[in-house]
């Protein structure tokens, strides 16, 4: 009997410290208790790491498409410095994944003297009616900053917020103002790479705009006056005899947008081809000079 009990004290006990190492960091997101239909919101996810320093994130979030919808992201104070996958809705489900440089282990915070939650990405959301509003993860995957790509065991801490319908505005005393994104993207540029002779990769652009109200939804690419099309970086293109003007307009979550334009030489350099224009006419000129002389 007294064998039976040491085991399973040393059982409870092994199972404490296993829990407490295994739940020491968590992810949650953190969303206003209350908000009304029409308005536009953040969604904050945190990751505590427990002073451990992490250098990636892949997350899907999940939330009630019949109450809300997805509408962008804010990077500022945030610490994902390099978007692997920008956040995007798919089927009520946000996907994200990204980088931090460095690595992080935690914001200070001078009212604790310590390391506070690190904040990992913004999201925005627009409440549509009425109801209680559920934010749930369904993958949140968290690499250590050590060089082996090691996960960081963690708990998921869910959100919710209750979207109310307050027709009558005086019924609100402390009315939330709307995020609202009235800026274009911020100007980028666009490479051309050019592939070698012999080379199996094919020559293409690499374009990347930043957009701090509300993230960069799409681009779109407009070669020479044609129509418009969805792309995405990197992009093939193929050279052809003569030049060509490529633009990439990227549009915001908001329908802000820039464009941004490049001209990819021809196969034929503009030099030769006034050669190979006057050579062409001089030839025209001796042919009808045979023609004549032969009557």
């Amino acid at each position: 009997m007294k064998t039976f009990i040491k085991i399973n004290l040393i059982f409870i006990l092994f199972l404490t410290l296993f829990a407490g190492k295994v739940f020491a960091a968590d992810i949650s997101v953190s969303v206003p208790p209350t908000v009304n239909v029409g308005d536009t919101f953040e969604a904050l996810i945190n990751m505590n790491s427990d002073g451990v320093p992490i250098n990636s994130a892949d997350i899907v979030l999940n939330f009630d498409q019949s109450l809300m919808s997805f509408s962008g992201y804010k990077t500022d104070n945030t610490f994902i410095g390099i978007w692997l996958d920008s956040p995007h809705e798919k089927n009520g489900s946000i996907y994200m994944s990204g980088i931090i440089p460095g690595g992080v282990s935690g914001l200070y915070d001078p009212s604790k003297k310590g390391l506070g939650p690190i904040p990992l990405v913004r999201l925005l959301f627009s409440a549509k009616t009425s109801g209680n509003a559920v934010f749930s993860f369904s993958k949140t995957e968290i690499l250590e900053h050590n060089g082996s790509g090691t996960a960081l065991p963690h708990s998921e801490i869910d959100g919710n917020t209750v979207i109310e319908n307050n027709i009558d505005p005086k019924a609100n005393s402390n009315p939330r103002e709307n995020i609202l994104d009235k800026e274009k993207p911020e100007p980028f540029n666009i490479t051309f790479l050019e592939a070698s002779m012999f080379s199996r990769t094919p020559s293409m652009i690499i374009f990347k705009a930043n957009d701090a109200g509300s993230g960069i939804k799409e681009y779109k690419m407009n070669i020479g006056g044609s129509m418009w099309t969805n792309v995405q970086s990197p992009y093939p293109i193929s050279k052809v005899l003569l030049s060509q003007t490529i633009t990439i307009r990227a549009y915001d979550f908001a329908g802000n947008f820039q464009d941004s334009s490049i001209t990819i030489p021809g196969l034929l350099a503009p030099s030769l081809l006034w050669t190979l224009l006057a050579l062409f006419v001089i030839l025209c000129i001796l042919c009808y000079k045979l023609v004549l002389y032969k009557r």
